[in-house]
Order: C-alpha cells, then structure tokens, then sequence
C-alpha cells in the first residue's frame, strides 16, 4: 500500500509544479501560474475549470452522435474572465490609469497573453526535463497474476498465483539491468494440496558493447531535454526585453530573426509605434493646437488690418480663415487617429480597448516648444480682440473697460513666462557645451567632408550668435511688456474721459499688440527649447560590436547551442549503423519456502551470453544517418545566416545612427527657419505704414503668414520624429547587442550614450 500511494504521489499536479519550480530557480522570481490580479486568471477552479457554453448548432452534432449529452453545458451568466484585476489598477483621482512605460509594462506582464504564453512553454520546457529524468532513474515494478485451472475427468481443481517485484533501470555505459523477485503460490481444490513454490531472485545486465556503448546515448534525451530548457530560459529573457521593446516601440524583436528592422530603414521614414509611438502622435496634437492658435491669432491681425484699410482685398482674411478651419480639422482628425492607436496600445498589453486611461507625456515634454500657459492667454486674447472690435458685444465704454482691466489681469501670467523664457534661455547654455561638441563631431565626419558639408553647415559661432540673439530678445522682451503695461494702464486712467470710439479704438489697437508680443514670445521660446535639445551619444564600431554580440546575446548562445544539437544528432545517427553486440550477463537464486529468505546456489544459477544483430538489413537507420547529415549542414547555413543578419543589422545601426544624428541637426535647422519666416511675417503684418505710401500689405500677406506657420508646424513635427525614431534605434540597439538590462519591474535601465567602439588597447592587436 505504501508502494502504491508513493506512485500515485508522482502524479499529483502539485508535485510536477513543484519539480519543474526546482528547474526554474535559474529564473529568479519565475512563476508560469496566472497572476490572481491578472484579467487573464480563470474565475473558476483552473485544475478542474468548468465548461463554458457551447455554441447551440455545435452541441447538437456532440448530442447527436454520442446519444447522450458528452458534458455539462456552460450558461452565459458563467464569465470566462475575472473582473477582480480591476481592483488594483492604478487609478488616478480622475479615475483613470496613469499610463506611462513603466506601468505600461508592469500591466503588460500582469496582462499579455503572448506574455503568459511564454512563461507556460518554459513550464512545459521543464516538465520534458522531470520526464526525461524520472525516465532513467531506477524504476520499481510490482506484477501479480493468477488462475484457475481445471482436468476433466479429475475431481480437482488448482488455484495458482505469481507475485514479482523488483527495480529496473540504466547505468554506466549504457547497461540495463532488472533485479527481481517471484513467488509462486498453488492451491489444488478437491485434493486438498498446497504447493508453496518458493521465490526466485534474479538478476540481469545487458551491457551494450558496440552500438549504444555509452551513456551519451542513453542520456541524449534528457541532455536535449536540458539543454532545450537552457535555451528557453535564455529565450523567457530575452522575450521580456524584446517585450519591453514591443510595448515601447511597436515592434519586438525577440519574436523573429528579422533584426534590420529599423536599422534599415531612414529616419525619416520609419515609424515608431508602441508607447513612443503614442507620444509622438500626442506631441503632434500639442504642436496641431499650438498651430491653431497661432492661426486664429494670426485671422485677428488680418482682420483688425482690413478693417484698417491696410488689407485691400477680403481675399486674404478668407484664406487665414479657410486655413484656421483646414487645421481645426486636421486637429479633430489627429485625436481620433490618437484614440484609435491608444486602443490598440491597450490590446497589446492585454487590456480592454474601453479601458480609461490618461498618457503621461512628460517624456517628450521637451518638444513641446510652444508654451501651453501661453497658448491659452492667447486664445483669451483673441476673445477680447473680437469682442472690443464688435459694437453689439460692447457698447459701452464701461464694457471696453472691463476688457481691458481683464487684459491687464493677465500680466502675472505673462509675468511667468518671461520667466519660464529665462529659464529655457539658462537651459540652453547648460545645453551649449554638449551641442558644441555634436557640431566638432559633424564638423570630423568623412563621409560629410566628402560632400563639403561638415565645415560650413555646422560652424560654433552660428550657434553661439543664436544664444547671444535669444539674449537679447530676452532683455528687449522684458522691455517691451514692462511699456505695454504702462500703456494700458494709461488707457484704464482716461477710459472714463474718452469718446466710446477712441476708447474702443485704443483697446482694440492694445489688444492687437499684445497679441503680437505673445506670439513673438511664443516664439522665442520655441527657439530657445529648440536649441535646447540634445541627443544621447551612439557610436557603432562594427567588429567591436559583432564582437560584444557574440558574447552577450542570448539568441546566439542559443545559436551555437543549436547547431551543436544538430551535430550531435547526426553523430548519434550514425552510432544506430554499428552492428548490435551486447553482453548479457544473468543469474538467479532459489529459495524452497516461500518468503523464507533462504537462497541457495544449489537452487539457481548463472549464464553469460553474446546477443549479435548484423546490419544488413538497416535501411531505415540509413536513411535517418543521411537525414541527419542534411539537418545538420541546414542548421550550419542558418547558423551562418545568422551570424550575417546580426552583422548586417549592426552595420545598419552604425550607418543610421550617424543618418539621423545629421537629420536631427539638419531638422532642428529647419524648425529655426521656420521660426524666422513666422517672425517676418508677423513683423510685417505689425509694420506701420510708411510715409508717402498707401500702407497696405502686399497680395500675398496672408498666404505667407499662413505657409509660415504650415512650415513650422511640419518642421516641428519632422524634428521630433527624427527624435523618436533615434530613441526607438538606441533602444533596439542595446537589445541587439546584448546588453540590455531590465529592472525587477521589466523596464529598460537606460545606459545614457551607447559607445559600442573598440578600446584602445585593442586597436594595435589584430
């Protein structure tokens, strides 16, 4: 009875749990369960998990054919799903869950299906080891069989029975050996005799002395077994980082071989999904509402221009009109584009697409160029632009009053920007070393040389002419609002006195102007956060690199590991051709009574023999043998293949991160210009009229003003993708060369600059 508990103990499901969790220490913390807070966890009992319903059409073919009903059906009030994990969202007092990389990936691992599938194969991985373990151990075995048997003619009858137990297994070189143990009982009915037979002990080697002769064949399974469960530890981690990268970029990398990806693709062509990806499309909304903005400020200009007789043709004021309405849409268009990109960002991490949540954009707060404080008092501005201009909305000087009080209540506001511009404008000189390094770097590139770029394109005092001009817009500023509250504070003092006309004249002539210090602020802190921001260092040595690769990638362990699989499955392959000789050593000792224990050498006795199986007739382990030799030249090409698609994706890495480095440089430019064609054209939209001229604006006033402000919009939008998009590379690019490093949580450890460049020391040594 003890014998049989004890093998009925091997097939608890808790003790395979338990044996595959010894094998998988090598994985701290891992646990192949469902989480309990997981959304993926079975509401009922998941050893013995209910039946769910059943599709009606489906269960009447079931009923039909087995005549009877094959299970219990499920009922729709039965969930599939728990709805506990709600519970430990991370909510917000908005009620929604804060949503940042971080969380995104605690609740991606807490969530993913693909992730928890992972973690199930590498269980599964390490019950074939417990298997293949238990398979050589020394096995026990208890047989019992019995009868009854009868003569005619004889008036008896005999009951016999035999009992054997013993242990089997494999040892040394590949010998198998069984020790037994058989009674024998028999029970003559009628006669009224017993014959107690006695037991026999026995034991039997066969010792394998040409094919199989070692145990690397009799252990092969379980050497592939654990070599297997090796290599999908490896490939749990590396599927984790390739996940963090999923959930970061849109794509992860560990689920195939295709490692050029990005790194074939230009920066300004790729696209970047994923958490960066959403970021990037969030930061084009904010850049899209600040150009929308700047339109509608720029419709009042035009406006209050026509309506001096400085703007000849309406034409002009429909066209800044038709464009604020062309990026109001576009605006609408890019957040159902955001909210549509949101739900499938929360389908990857395993979440209902309904599922409220709130971005936190802080990580590229940097490029939000354009001042949100300031974005809203403008939109203010506009408001009382259009009131003060309209007699029906204010007919009364007390009316025009109250909106130039209202405007004036605006200058602590006002006051801080100027403020958050000095500090951007102290960023940048913090940023100013850095950026004149990258600009020595360009100014070093061969490849830019060649073209005659490096040297003229990217010249120290240009950039430092930008700082000493953002200075000075700095101290002009300060000077400029510090008048035009004085000014208004005058047109509050004689409001009273002057005519509704006059009055209504000066506050919509302040209003105008302080719209155009806003926007020439606004954009004055565009260029100062614009030339603020800096790059993360990438230098790519490509035999530096391969070389690191093959040391700390998880996948090419696996690679070699593989190859050498195969090549020893062929060398096994053809073990099977060699001729069957074994040795087969015997013997038993005999005991008269049963369970006496008495054994006497008279009672057994011994053998030795030789058991030969000739080759002649081995086709199939032929065929296997050539088979094998084909896998194994097939799994050194991919091997091969490999080693070159690494190589390939380095280069490509090294030749891209140099393309977007310029590119950054190259769009950040362009941003600059279009700030410059912005401030022309609302310089030029504020010009007095000149003497002896009739003081209008040229035909093309507005479309300029409103091109401008397209340009710097698109600009805007391309430097922060050449951004993302060199994020996105410097993240894959740790991945690919092993070196990324994963908190406990599963987020990147950011290495700051990737220098993957050989140390000098190397440089004279090959």
């Amino acid at each position: 009875m003890f014998f049989l508990q004890g093998c009925r103990s091997r097939i608890e499901p808790a003790d395979a749990d338990r044996e595959a969790r010894e094998l998988l220490g090598l994985v701290p913390g891992f646990d192949w369960k469902v989480d309990p807070g997981s959304r993926l966890a079975d509401p009922s009992n998941a050893a013995f998990p209910l039946p769910p319903r059943d599709d009606p059409d489906s269960r009447r073919i079931t009923v039909m054919i087995q005549e009877k009903d094959a299970y219990e059906d499920g009922n729709e009030s039965r969930l599939l799903a728990s709805e506990k994990w709600r519970d430990q969202l991370p909510l917000h007092e908005n009620g929604k869950v804060g949503l940042e990389i971080e969380t995104a990936m605690r609740l991606g691992l807490l969530h993913s299906p693909e992730f928890q599938a992972q973690k199930e194969q590498l269980y599964l991985s390490a019950l074939d080891v417990t298997y293949e373990r238990f398979r050589l151990e020394p096995k026990p075995f208890l047989g019992f069989s019995g009868g009854a048997s009868s003569k005619e003619g004889t008036p008896s009858n005999t009951l016999e029975s035999t009992t054997r137990a013993g242990f089997g297994g494999m040892a040394g070189q590949g010998a198998d050996w069984v020790a037994s143990l058989a009674s024998r009982l028999s029970i003559e009915l009628g006669g009224g005799s017993v014959d107690v037979g006695g037991s026999l002990a026995g034991l039997t080697i066969t010792q394998p002395l040409l094919r199989g002769a070692s145990k690397r064949f009799y252990r092969e399974r379980l050497t592939l077994a654990e070599r297997r469960l090796l290599s999908d530890a490896r490939s749990m981690e590396q599927f984790r980082q390739g996940f963090y990268l999923g959930l970061a970029t849109g794509r992860n990398p560990a689920l195939g071989l295709g490692q050029s990806e990005i790194a074939a693709s230009s920066a300004r062509t790729s696209s970047v999904s994923g958490f960066l990806g959403l970021l990037q499309e969030a930061q084009k909304i904010r850049n899209q509402e600040a150009n929308v903005a700047k339109l509608k400020d720029s419709l009042s200009q035009l406006e209050a221009a026509f309506e001096a007789g400085r703007i000849g043709n309406r034409l002009q004021v429909d066209q800044a009109r038709q464009a604020l309405y062309g990026g109001q849409s576009t605006l609408l268009a890019s957040k159902a584009a955001f909210d549509g990109r949101l739900d499938q960002f929360k389908i990857s991490m395993g979440l209902p697409p309904d599922l409220e949540v709130q971005v936190n954009e802080e990580y590229v707060e940097q490029f939000r160029l354009t001042d949100v404080d300031l974005v809203e008092m403008q939109d203010a501005l506009n408001l009382k632009l259009r009131l003060a201009r309209d007699p029906d909305k204010t007919p009364s000087s007390p009316s025009l009053l109250a909106l130039a009080l209202e405007t004036r209540a605006m200058r602590p506001r006002v006051e801080r920007s100027l403020a958050g511009f000095k500090s951007d404008h102290g960023d940048l000189r913090t940023a100013l070393p850095v950026r004149l390094k990258w600009y020595w770097r360009l100014r070093e590139r061969p490849d830019l040389r060649e073209i005659g770029m490096g040297a003229d394109a990217f010249r120290d005092e240009d950039l430092n002419r930008v700082v000493a001009e953002l200075n000075a817009t700095s101290e002009r500023m300060e000077e400029q609002f510090s008048v035009y509250w004085e000014s208004l504070d005058d047109i509050v003092a004689s409001a009273q006195a002057d005519p509704l006309d006059r009055i209504r004249g000066r506050v919509s002539t302040s209003l105008n102007e302080l719209t155009g210090l806003f926007l020439e602020l606004s954009l004055a802190k565009a260029s100062a956060r614009l030339e603020s921001i800096v790059m993360k260092e990438v230098r790519v040595e490509t035999e530096y690199a391969l070389r690191m690769a093959s040391e700390k990638r998880l996948d090419w362990m696996n690679a070699r590991a593989a190859l050498v699989d195969a090549w020893r499955q062929a060398d096994l392959a053809r073990d099977d051709l060699r001729t069957d000789l074994d040795l087969v050593l015997s013997g038993e000792l005999g005991s008269s009574a049963l369970g006496s224990g008495n054994f006497r050498p008279a009672e057994g006795g011994a053998s030795v023999g030789l058991e030969l199986d000739t080759p002649l007739s081995k086709v199939l382990e032929r065929n296997r043998y050539q088979a094998s030799l084909i896998l194994y030249q097939q799994a050194r090409r991919q091997y091969l293949a490999f080693e070159d698609e690494v190589l390939s994706s380095l280069r490509n890495f090294s030749r891209v991160a140099k393309l977007n480095q310029l590119n950054f440089e190259l769009s950040r430019a362009a941003v600059r210009g279009a700030i410059a064609q912005v401030d022309l054209a609302r310089l030029r939209l504020s010009e007095p009229p000149q003497v002896g001229r009739n003081g209008q604006f040229g035909a093309t006033t507005a479309r300029d003003l409103v091109n401008a402000l397209n340009d710097l919009l698109d600009a805007s939008n391309s430097f922060l993708q050449v951004w993302v998009g060199y994020e996105a590379m410097r993240m894959r690019l740790d991945y690919e060369l092993g070196s990324m490093k994963l908190t406990e949580n599963g987020t990147w450890v950011d290495p700051g600059p990737i220098l993957a460049k050989t140390p000098s020391r190397w440089k004279n040594k090959n």
